[in-house]
């Protein structure tokens, strides 16, 4: 009797336990982040999105979800960022094309949308970092080629490494090789090449060990890795390769800043390459601050608030052309509670000279509270550490006299009449040599120098009748606005002209205020070096 009672409890136990079966195969597993779901892309759709939710849990994007990754062929991925346990696959067009709801079936299952079934993809890697004995680098005798679906990638080389691996995987989705990756190309100029022989998400750059190496990186294809300064770049093919292009400073931009445009290109075979620099406001209204000339960096003074492109061209001798662009949003200060520095004169870096009075001038902003009043204060540091004793004051410039040679440093502080205060901290090196360094954008090399004579009176002048007796050479030349050097008419030499007179250059000793004071506010400033150069750009 018992034993036929024990039966009857097993044969119930075995059915309780089917049917257990039977329902575990109908719910779906629960997503953790970092899983990683695959879909076969087989049904026409031309994308395809992944959106997942729980009950209670909320989703992981709004709908139609994130726009799954190729991964290769036909197969697509999508790195799970939740706990969740339904999916829905979508072409992205609001219900035109989807799947019903779908149970998760975990980590590295793929679905077949045409099928309509799960089935495991690949196994999941073990982590990218686990490291096995690395193996002596071989020089390659030439670069790998891609396959077509693969990805090529660059590293600079510039942290000294002996030898570079390259170590790429998807996960989910198998590795190029087991660590530390294939060895790359060198291919000169210290830079290392590899092409996989498909598309990889993610990669390590290494020295073929856990020695050196970068942490885990998005791959991107066709741009080169610096090793030292941890940044991806585009990396140009072209025979005028552009190294770099830079906007100083690019954010924290306030209307009438000071802004160094700045960029550096290459012709492989050593040609001549000119720089072009324009600025383009939200409107698409473009103006040039320096047409085509040796000059690699000008200063450029907003004076609206907006988004602004900036566009580097680029040109050589061989009729290769190249061009850049970045953007800088400009902010109105008009209102500004905090105080700003906008810019500071000489720029950081520059030479002064030994028992010269070196002048610096701040344009500032800000400080709209209270008397709205900004104050100014100068702590100079000489090479041997001693510093003077400031106060604050209302004046926007200060002169010093470095007595020794070396570096000397100088804060710069601006305080607004709340108390609330900005400081900056300038270089500047004192030396017994005449100061030729200009302190803002150099001239261009193909601006004519300056005439030993003066001008000519234009042609559009009256000339003088023969029978008078010549005109003295006394006389008065026709007057320009900014030409402060005489040559007859406005070009940056005059603004390098002001710039000079004012650090007090012993050839630059006197400056008519009727000529100089381009901007009418009845002293000579480092303001109207900019406005002449404000008018060269309109």
């Amino acid at each position: 009797m018992v034993r036929k009672q024990h039966k009857v409890l097993s044969l119930i136990l075995c059915l309780i336990l089917a049917v257990s079966a039977v329902c575990a195969g109908t719910v779906g597993a629960f997503a953790a982040s970092g899983d990683t779901v695959y879909c076969k892309l087989n049904n026409g759709w031309t994308k395809v999105y992944a959106y997942m939710w729980g009950d209670g849990i909320g989703n992981n994007h709004a709908w139609p979800g994130v726009e799954m990754t190729k991964v290769e062929g036909d197969v697509y991925s999508y790195n799970v960022t939740g706990e969740y346990d339904k999916i829905i696959f979508t072409n992205g067009n609001n219900g035109a094309g989807q799947t019903g709801t779908i149970n998760y079936a975990g980590n590295g299952k793929i679905y077949d949308l045409s099928a309509g079934t799960w089935s495991t993809y690949v196994e999941v890697p073990t982590s990218a970092t686990t490291a096995t004995t690395a193996t002596t680098a071989t020089t390659a005798t030439q670069a790998p080629t891609s396959s077509g679906d693969g990805v090529t990638v660059y590293l600079k080389n510039e942290a000294g490494w002996s030898t570079a691996y390259c170590y790429m995987w998807t996960d989910g989705a198998g590795n190029n090789h087991a660590w530390p990756g294939e060895a790359m190309t060198n291919i000169g100029d210290d830079v290392y090449m590899y092409t996989a022989s498909k598309s990889y998400a993610k990669c390590i750059f290494n020295v073929g060990s856990d020695k050196n190496k970068t942490g885990d990186l998005t791959t991107m294809d066709g741009q080169i890795y610096n090793n030292k300064t941890g940044e991806w770049s585009v990396y140009d093919l072209s025979d005028l390769q552009v190294k770099s292009f830079t906007a100083d400073p690019a954010t924290g931009v306030y209307i009438d800043t000071d802004i160094t445009l700045s960029a550096e290109a290459q012709n492989r075979n050593g040609a001549a390459v000119s720089y072009k620099f324009s600025v383009t406001n939200e409107n698409g209204g473009t103006s040039v601050v320096s047409d085509f000339s040796s000059t690699n960096s000008v200063v450029w003074t907003p004076q609206t608030a907006g988004t602004y492109t900036i566009t580097f061209d680029f040109k050589d001798t061989e009729g290769n052309e190249n061009s850049r662009t970045t953007t800088v949003k400009v902010e109105d200060d008009s209102a500004l509670v905090k105080p700003i520095i906008k810019s500071v004169f000489p720029a950081n870096n520059n030479l002064i000279k030994v028992n010269k009075p070196a002048t610096v001038s701040v344009k500032a902003g800000g400080g709209k509270t209270g008397t709205n009043l900004l104050f100014y204060k100068y702590i100079v540091t000489d090479p041997n550490g001693v510093k003077n004793i400031p106060y604050y004051t209302l004046n926007s410039t200060y002169s010093f006299t470095p007595t020794m040679l070396g570096e000397y440093t100088v804060n710069v502080y601006v305080q607004g009449s709340d108390n609330t205060t900005i400081n900056k901290t300038y270089k500047y090196t004192a030396t017994n040599s005449d100061v030729t360094v200009p302190t803002t954008a150099p001239v261009p090399a193909t601006t004519a120098p300056v005439p030993t004579t003066t001008a000519p009176v234009p042609a559009t002048t009256a000339p003088v009748p023969a029978t008078t007796s010549p005109v003295p050479t006394t006389t008065s030349p026709v007057v320009v606005l900014g030409d402060v050097d005489g040559d007859g008419k406005l070009t940056v030499n005059d603004a390098t002209y002001i710039q000079k007179y004012l650090a007090e250059y012993p050839e630059y000793s006197s400056i008519s205020l009727k000529v100089g004071d381009v901007n009418g506010d009845g002293k000579i400033s480092v303001k109207d070096a900019t406005a002449i150069q404000l008018m060269l750009t309109k």
